[in-house]
C-alpha cells in the first residue's frame, strides 16, 4: 500500500504542477479521475497520498503544496488536516502559509527530490521520518515561516512548563531568561557534556549555550534540572547529529550526578 502511495503522489505532484493558474481546483475526486480510480470511493486514498506529498514537502523545508492545491468536494481545505495535536493558530498559519506562497519550480523539484527520500513510506511513516530528523520547532518553522537562515536562532530551545505560542510567521515559545541564567552560573563557563571552557564575551563571561535535554516541544520543564549548558558544537550535536537519542540520555546522567552533589 505504501509502495503505491509514493507512485501516486509522483503522479500527483505532476498533476499540481501541471495545473494552469485560473482552471477549475483539483479536488480528491477529480485527482482520482485523473488516476484512473473510482472518484467515489478513492476520495480517502488520494487525501493520504496528499498527506505522504505534504510530508514531501515539509522534508524539503517548502509549505504545505497539496494542501492549498488539493480540496474536498466543496473545494474546501481539508477540514481534518492538521487538527490533530496542532493548536488551532498553529494550524491557520500553515495553511495561510501554504495557500499565499507562489510555488516555484524550485520548491517541485526540492519536493520530488524528497520524494526519493522517504520512498516507501506511507503517510504516517512519511511524517514520523519529518518529525525525527529535526527539532519539532524548525519542522513547524518551515512550514509557516520558510526555511530558518543559517544564523536563525532556532536552536535555543529553552521554554517553559507549558510553553505559550505566539503564531505570526513562525512559532516562538516564551522563556524564563532566569533559567539560562542560573544553568550559566551552575556551568561555570564550560560546557557540561565535555568541559570546555567558552570564549571570553565583553562582559568578561564565558559563552555557553542553553539546551533543553526535553525540548519544549515536547513538554519539557523549563527548570535549571532539564537545562544543560553546552558548547556550540556539542549543541548542534544534540539537535542534528546520529548520536542525539543517546546524548540525551548522557545528559540526563550528567544533571542527576550534579542536582545529587548539591
Amino acid at each position: 500500500m505504501s509502495l503505491i502511495q509514493h507512485r501516486d503522489a509522483i503522479k500527483v505532484l505532476a498533476l499540481i504542477r501541471a495545473s494552469a493558474p485560473g482552471s477549475p481546483l483539483l479536488t480528491y475526486q477529480s485527482v482520482a479521475a485523473k488516476l484512473g480510480r473510482d472518484p467515489k470511493n478513492s476520495a480517502r486514498a488520494i487525501a493520504q497520498v496528499c498527506d505522504l506529498l505534504d510530508a514531501a514537502a515539509a522534508h524539503a523545508e517548502v509549505p504545505a503544496l497539496a494542501l492549498a492545491m488539493v480540496r474536498n468536494a466543496n473545494e474546501e481545505i481539508n477540514p481534518n488536516a492538521w487538527k490533530r495535536d496542532t493548536p488551532p493558530a498553529l494550524r491557520q498559519s500553515i495553511i495561510q502559509r501554504a495557500l499565499t506562497h507562489r510555488f516555484a519550480d524550485a520548491d517541485f523539484a526540492a519536493i520530488e527530490r524528497a520524494l526519493e527520500d522517504p520512498a516507501g513510506l506511507g503517510n504516517r511513516a512519511a511524517w514520523k521520518k519529518v518529525f525525527s530528523s529535526r527539532p519539532i520547532e524548525l519542522v513547524y518553522q518551515s512550514l509557516v515561516s520558510g526555511k530558518p537562515s543559517a544564523t536563525d536562532d532556532a536552536l535555543d530551545d529553552i521554554g517553559t512548563d507549558e510553553p505559550i505560542s505566539d503564531v505570526v510567521t513562525g512559532i516562538r515559545y516564551c522563556r524564563d531568561p532566569q533559567v539560562r541564567s542560573a544553568v550559566e552560573t551552575r556551568s561555570q563557563g564550560r560546557c557540561e557534556y565535555c568541559d570546555v571552557v567558552g570564549f571570553q564575551r565583553p562582559d568578561g563571561s564565558r559563552y555557553v549555550e542553553t539546551h533543553h535535554i526535553i525540548t519544549l516541544a515536547s513538554q519539557g520543564a523549563d527548570r535549571v534540572y532539564n537545562v544543560i549548558a553546552l558548547c556550540p558544537s556539542h549543541h548542534r550535536e544534540a539537535h542534528f547529529g546520529v548520536n542525539r537519542e543517546s546524548l540525551e540520555q548522557k545528559f540526563v546522567k550528567i544533571l542527576e550526578n550534579k542536582l545529587q552533589a548539591l
